[in-house]
This record gives C-alpha cells, sequence and structure tokens, in this order.
C-alpha cells in the first residue's frame, strides 16, 4: 500500500508541475501577444500620422502604402500564429466537455482548473484577433485615403490653371538667359577641375566608354546585319518585314542604352560628374536614350528608304514627310523634356518652366494637325493619294487642337501631360503593336520552319514541322505577356503611376491571388511551365546525345538504341511534369485523388488506352521487332518506323504509313524478315519445254546460281527438279542473299540470267496450251483442178492454240 501511495503522490506531483508549466507558458504567450499587438498599433499610429502631414507629396504618399502593405502581411502573420494554439485549445475544450450542472456529480478539481484556464486562454487569442481585425480595417481606410489624396493630387496638379498673359516678357528671356549662363558656368568649372586634376579618371572614362561603344555597335553589326541590312524587295513577306522592324528598333536602342548606361557608371566611378552636374548629365543621357529609341521605332515602321519593308502601305513622299514630322514631334518632347529637368535642378523659376511647356505643347499640337493634313495612301486607280480615313483623321485633328486650346487657356500643365502622352504612350503603343504582330506572324502555319532559328531548331532536335508550328505558338504567347507585362507598366507610369505602385501590384498579383479558400501564385506556375520546357529540350538533349555520341560509337544495335532513346524520353518528361508542377504550387499528395480518378476510369472506358500502353512496353523491351525491320501482320507488309507507347508505325512499300495499335501487335502473329539477321531466301519458278534434258536445265541453273555475286555459298543455292507440268518440266531456283532487302534486285538480275542462257542454249520455256481435233464429215474425194491424177481427201486437222486464244473448246490430246 505505501509503494502506491507514494506512485500516485509522484503522479499528482507531475500533473500539477505540468499545469504550472503550462500556465507559465500561457502567460508568457500572453504578454508576448500584447507586446507585439502594441507595437503593430503603435506602428500603425505612426503611418496614419505620417499621411497626415505629407498630403501633397506623392513620392511619400506611395512609400507609406507600401509600409501599410508590409503592416497589413504582419497583421496576417501575427493572426496566422496564433492558429495551431486556438485549434489545440479548442480540441482540449471539446474532449473536457462542458462543466458539470446542478445535481451532476462533481468533477475532479484538476479538470475544472484546465476548463477555465483553457477558456481564459480562449478568450486572450480572441482578443487578440480583434485587435488585430480592427487594425486591419484601419490599415485599409488608411490605403483609401491615400488613394483619394493621391488622385486629388494629380488632378490639382493637371487643372491647375497659370496667368500666361505675363509669360512671356523680358523678365522671363532674362531669367533663361541668367539659367544657361549658370549652367555653362556649373560645367565649364567641373570640367576644368577635372582636367587640372584628374585628367587621367577623364581619359579611362572616355577612352572606356569608346571602347565599349564601338564594341557593342560591332557585335550588333555582326550578329544581325545580315537581317536588317540585306536589301530585300517588294516581295518580302510580312514575316519578314515585321521581325525587321522589331529587330531593327529593340537591338540597336538596348545597344546604344548599354552603352549609355556604361558611361554613366563609369562617370561616377571615375568621379567626373557630382552633384547637379551628375544629374543633369544623367538626364541628358536619358534624353538621348529616348530620342534614339522613337527615332528608331519611326524608321522602323516607315521605312522611307526601302518601300519592301513598310508595315503599312505609305507612298513614297508621306513616308519621307510622316518621319520628319514623327521624328520633329519627338525630338521637341525631348528638349522639352530635358529643359524641365534642368530647371528643377537649377531651381529655375516658374515662369521659365511655364513657357518652355507652353511652347512644347504647342509645337507638338501643330505638328500632330500637319500629320493629320498628310496624305500617306496611293490610289492606283487615280494616281492621286487618299488622306486618313475619319476614323484617324478627326480624333488626331480633335487632339491637337485640345492640346494647343489647353495650353493658351493656361492650363499648361494638363497641355504638357496631353503632350507627354502623345509621344511616349503613343511610342510605346507602336512598340507594343509591333510586338503583337510579330507574335501573330511567329503563330502562323510554316513561318517559324522557315525561319534561320527553326531550321536550327529543326537540325539540332529533330523537330518536325508540326512540332515547330507548336512551338511557333509558345512562342507567340510568350511575345504577347512580355508585351504586356513590359507595356503596361510603362504606360501606367506616363498616366501618374508609380514604380512603388506598379511593383506592389505585380507582386501581389503574381505571388497570391485567392479564389475562395484557394490561393494561386501566377509565378509559381509560370516558373514551373519554364521549367517544364526547360526539362523537356534537356531531356530531347540528352537523348541526342546518348544516340550519337554514345550509343553509336558503342555499335549499339538499332533496334536497342529507339528503345533506350524511347525510355529516356518518356522518363525525362515524367521527370520535368512532376518538378514543373511541384514548382507550381500543386500538393503532389493530391495526385492520390486523380490516381483513383484514373483508375475509375480505366475500369469504364479506359482500357484499351492502357492495354495499349502496357503493349508499348513489352515491346520497348522484348523487341519481337524494331525500328527498320520488315515485318508482316496480317494484310500489312512494310517498314517499322517508330514505336511508341501507344501503337506503332508501318511504313508499307507504297509509301502508306500504318498506325496499328501495340495490343494488336502483342495479341496477333507477326511475322519479321529481319527478326535475328537479314539473311533471306529467293525462289525463282521457271519451267522448260518436254523436249528439253532435265539434267542439263539443273546443272544449267546451278552454274547461274554460283556465278551471281550476290548469292551466299554458304547456304549453297539449289535447284530443284519440282515436278512435270501440264505444258512443261517444272524447275525452282532457290538461293540465299546477304540482305533481304535486296531480294527483288537478285531475282531480277538472276531471270535475266535465265532467259539468255535458256535462249543461248536452245531450251524452250513454253506456255500453257492445248491440242484442238476438229473432225470433218466424211465426203466423196474431189480432184486438184491442177492435178486431176490425184485425188485430195479430208483429213482431220490437228490445231494447237493456246487455251486462253482459243474459241473452241476439246479435250486435251485426245480426239472427241
Amino acid at each position: 500500500m505505501t509503494g502506491y501511495l507514494r506512485f500516485f503522490i509522484l503522479l499528482a506531483g507531475i500533473l500539477l508541475a505540468g499545469n504550472a508549466f503550462a500556465q507559465s507558458g500561457q502567460g508568457a504567450s500572453k504578454i508576448q501577444g500584447a507586446s507585439k499587438i502594441e507595437a503593430l498599433d503603435h506602428q500603425l499610429a505612426g503611418i496614419e500620422r505620417k499621411i497626415a502631414e505629407n498630403a501633397t507629396n506623392d513620392e511619400q504618399l506611395v512609400s507609406l502604402r507600401l509600409e501599410l502593405e508590409q503592416l497589413s502581411k504582419s497583421l496576417i502573420d501575427f493572426g496566422v500564429s496564433f492558429r495551431p494554439e486556438l485549434i489545440s485549445v479548442n480540441g482540449r475544450l471539446a474532449e473536457l466537455g462542458s462543466a458539470p450542472k446542478d445535481g451532476d456529480p462533481a468533477e475532479p478539481e484538476v479538470m475544472t482548473q484546465e476548463r477555465n484556464d483553457l477558456l481564459a486562454r480562449k478568450v486572450a487569442i480572441n482578443g487578440f484577433l480583434s485587435n488585430a481585425e480592427s487594425m486591419s480595417i484601419r490599415i485599409n481606410d488608411a490605403m483609401n485615403r491615400i488613394g483619394d489624396l493621391r488622385r486629388d493630387l494629380f488632378a490639382n496638379t493637371l487643372l491647375r490653371r497659370t496667368d500666361s498673359t505675363g509669360v512671356f516678357n523680358p523678365d522671363t528671356l532674362s531669367s533663361f538667359q541668367l539659367g544657361m549662363a549658370e549652367l555653362e558656368r556649373l560645367f565649364a568649372s567641373r570640367i576644368q577641375f577635372i582636367w587640372n586634376f584628374r585628367k587621367s579618371s577623364l581619359f579611362a572614362a572616355i577612352g572606356l566608354s569608346l571602347l565599349f561603344s564601338f564594341a557593342s555597335w560591332f557585335a550588333f553589326r555582326r550578329a544581325f546585319a545580315p537581317m536588317l541590312f540585306h536589301r530585300i524587295g517588294h516581295e518580302a513577306s510580312y514575316f519578314n518585314r515585321i521581325s525587321i522592324a522589331f529587330f531593327s528598333t529593340f537591338v540597336p536602342a538596348l545597344t546604344v542604352t548599354a552603352a549609355l548606361g556604361v558611361t554613366y557608371a563609369l562617370t561616377i566611378y571615375f568621379g567626373i560628374f557630382a552633384g547637379q552636374s551628375l544629374e543633369i548629365f544623367r538626364s541628358l543621357l536619358i534624353a538621348i536614350a529616348g530620342f534614339f529609341f522613337i527615332q528608331r521605332l519611326v524608321i522602323a515602321v516607315v521605312v522611307p528608304r526601302r518601300p519592301g519593308l513598310r508595315l503599312a502601305p505609305f507612298s513614297n513622299s508621306a513616308s519621307w514627310r510622316l518621319a520628319a514630322l514623327a521624328i520633329a514631334m519627338a525630338a521637341i518632347h525631348i528638349v522639352d523634356f530635358f529643359f524641365d529637368r534642368l530647371n528643377q535642378t537649377l531651381s529655375a523659376p516658374l515662369p521659365v518652366t511655364v513657357a518652355e511647356s507652353m511652347i512644347a505643347a504647342i509645337l507638338i499640337g501643330m505638328l500632330i494637325v500637319l500629320i493629320a493634313l498628310v496624305k500617306p495612301f496611293p490610289d492606283k486607280q487615280t494616281g492621286r493619294s487618299r488622306a486618313w480615313p475619319i476614323a484617324i483623321r478627326v480624333p488626331m485633328l480633335l487632339l491637337a487642337g485640345f492640346v494647343i486650346l489647353a495650353a493658351a487657356l493656361g492650363y499648361v500643365g494638363l497641355a504638357r501631360f496631353m503632350a507627354a502622352q502623345i509621344v511616349i504612350t503613343g511610342a510605346i503603343l507602336a512598340t507594343m503593336l509591333i510586338g503583337i504582330q510579330t507574335g501573330r506572324a511567329v503563330s502562323e502555319d510554316g513561318a517559324l520552319a522557315g525561319s534561320s532559328v527553326g531550321v536550327r531548331l529543326a537540325s539540332r532536335f529533330s523537330f518536325s514541322e508540326t512540332a515547330l508550328d507548336q512551338i511557333g505558338v509558345v512562342l507567340a504567347l510568350c511575345i504577347y505577356l512580355l508585351v504586356l507585362l513590359i507595356g503596361a507598366p510603362l504606360i501606367a507610369l506616363q498616366w501618374g503611376f508609380n514604380w512603388i505602385d506598379i511593383t506592389s501590384t505585380m507582386y501581389r498579383l503574381f505571388t497570391s491571388i485567392t479564389i475562395g479558400s484557394f490561393s494561386i501564385s501566377l509565378f509559381s506556375i509560370l516558373l514551373g511551365v519554364l521549367l517544364f520546357f526547360v526539362g523537356f529540350l534537356a531531356t530531347r538533349q540528352l537523348q541526342h546525345w546518348l544516340d550519337r555520341n554514345v550509343m553509336a560509337k558503342s555499335r549499339i544495335d538499332s533496334g536497342v538504341r529507339n528503345s533506350i532513346r524511347t525510355v529516356t524520353g518518356y522518363a525525362g518528361i515524367a521527370v520535368a511534369a512532376l518538378v514543373g508542377v511541384s514548382v507550381a504550387g500543386f500538393d503532389l499528395s493530391n495526385l492520390a485523388i486523380v490516381a483513383g480518378a484514373l483508375s475509375l476510369g480505366i475500369g469504364f472506358g479506359l482500357q484499351n488506352i492502357v492495354n495499349n500502353f502496357v503493349s508499348g512496353l513489352i515491346l520497348l523491351v522484348e523487341r519481337p521487332f524494331k525500328v527498320g525491320d520488315w515485318v508482316v501482320t496480317g494484310s500489312t507488309t512494310g517498314m517499322v518506323r517508330r514505336i511508341s507507347v501507344r501503337a506503332t508505325e508501318i511504313e508499307t512499300f507504297q509509301k502508306q504509313t500504318v498506325i496499328l495499335p501495340n495490343s494488336e501487335l502483342i495479341n496477333n502473329s507477326v511475322g519479321n524478315w529481319t527478326h535475328r539477321n537479314h539473311l533471306g531466301r529467293v525462289d525463282i519458278a521457271v519451267g522448260v519445254a518436254y523436249g528439253s534434258d532435265p539434267r542439263f536445265v539443273h546443272g544449267l541453273l546451278m552454274e547461274i546460281a554460283e556465278s551471281d555475286r550476290s548469292v551466299l555459298k554458304v547456304p549453297a543455292p539449289m535447284a530443284v527438279f519440282v515436278g512435270f507440268g501440264d505444258s512443261s518440266l517444272d524447275f525452282e531456283l532457290r538461293v540465299h542473299i546477304q540482305d533481304v532487302f535486296e531480294g527483288l534486285v537478285v531475282s531480277t538480275r538472276l531471270r535475266f540470267a535465265i532467259f539468255e542462257a535458256f535462249k543461248e542454249n536452245g531450251i524452250e520455256i513454253p506456255f500453257p496450251q492445248r491440242d484442238i481435233n476438229i473432225k470433218t464429215p466424211q465426203t466423196a474425194p474431189t480432184q486438184d483442178p491442177s492435178h486431176p491424177e490425184k485425188d485430195v481427201a479430208r483429213e482431220p486437222a490437228n490445231v494447237r492454240v493456246p487455251p486462253e486464244g482459243g474459241l473452241l473448246e476439246g479435250n486435251d490430246g485426245q480426239d472427241d
């Protein structure tokens, strides 16, 4: 009894200690949760205070919105961290049950204490979650308030009216001259300092910039000169035109932009410019890159010097005018952009900025009017040029009139904004249109197969024309997606959005899209698809490497090579699919459900597919025939061209492809002329007339067979006296040859030799014939007029004719 008592006392002590430890852990968790929610609340209050202080600063508002998004994610993580504990508490409460009612037997004090502690913990967790939900509502309200402030700020900036009557005066001109003098003094002093103290750095930066620029241009000419600088006539296909327009726009623009970027980086590295001079130099490089891109885009679309490459059917004179007007409009906008950055850097007076923006907006509006008045389309019937369609000309005139009128009325910000959208947004849309048309041209039937890229893919990976067309469709979809991902953010930037807005939106779009209770990630899906295609191409490359470099040098049989290549292909594709599905975010454990559904489908309607699949695996392992074998199955005779896991392709000697399910080849008999080797026997039947010497004929046939170069000595040829036919003595010459595929050639050559030998030795080759005896009635003798002394009696006539040529019937060799 003493031992049992000690045991129960020890057990109670352990339970009490565990309960105390749990209570202490719960208390620590309460303190930690309270401090965490208090810190988040303090952070939110600070952001709300900053929103009120920076109501007119767009960049600060965007930064605060990003902080709110991070705070929202922290709140979500905070709520999720309590989920396991809440589930555990609810589960334990369910196990304990409800407290006993009045009149029920009392429960142990330990259970009552535990239930109370769990209920207190549940109340604390619900309090934390309630506070987090309240903070989440405050965060959403703050985000909405930031959106309202930014919209109001954008509208006020555009719709602010400036008194333009006092802008153009001597004071404005004087301020502009002072600004130019300040710019000259700034750069002159900086260059003099560099020349006196950092001359080596200056030469190093200039030399490296020129070296990289020339190297980039040389590489560009070397890689794309055959495509962009050869002569193409009026018969150029649309695919060639759109491809040349695409590459002639982007490749030179990227080359120049890279060279300018390297120049800017070298300038910072060697300390050539700093402060205001560096900011002005940066704006100049951006202006140069932008103007070069728009100029290349205009030339690529209009192509005034090469009519065969124009994307639109413009006349030669109209192409020159449109190119000049568009480039002039781009130059005006780029100059306005540079002077706007210059005025901001040098803190120029407001009238100078207003005057420059007003002049630029009015000039761009006038150029749009001139473009609308151009008659670009030639009329072959009348010989005159046709104007733009009304649906294009009228909007251009209205847009130009709106820009000019807004600038004249003092809404310079609105006019400048609209002029910038005409140039920059128009260039972006034109570039997106070229990209979309490029994708459409790539997806056309035979477009990729006829290109140099398609020829290289076909030669390297053995892609068929159909496979290349499918790759063209995939490339087109990738081009569409790339155009959308690049063009849409650039347009959004032009219309008042910020990079932070765009990146945060793109991040939410690609990382988490919630549909009900299901969350997907576009980035993970795209990455999974990309990895699948990479695995697919790697599998094809592995197949070709094994086939050409390993198995071909090892003298492995072609059938074994085909089996290994096929199994490697299916295994690689399966692995690539599993990797792609796993990276895309799909739980592979859910494949058990799919497997159950497939098993049900197999039970109802997929028996034949599974049967063919298993039969294909058996054929690849057992190899009763291989690619290149001459097989006979049923009424089909031909060469095996391909063995897959579902069906086998057999090409008949009439060049007809027959697709046979693998189950038929497993369940039915299949004759294989080349199963173990290519040895074969050729049988030639020949008949000679009954008057011929059989032994001489036998020796002659053996001599002909032994003298032929294709007839094997072992097994030796054989001439067989088959029997006595109706019209001939029948012989058969049986010879073995090394390659059964030469059977027709060898048999033809032997027949020629037999015919010539028989003709030379006077041996007749008879044809089937019949003897027909015709009897006539007995008549009185008649006298021959020329020989009266001689009587002529009618004798039976014996006529021999071929059976197929005779019109009379009778018994062979017998009298009727």
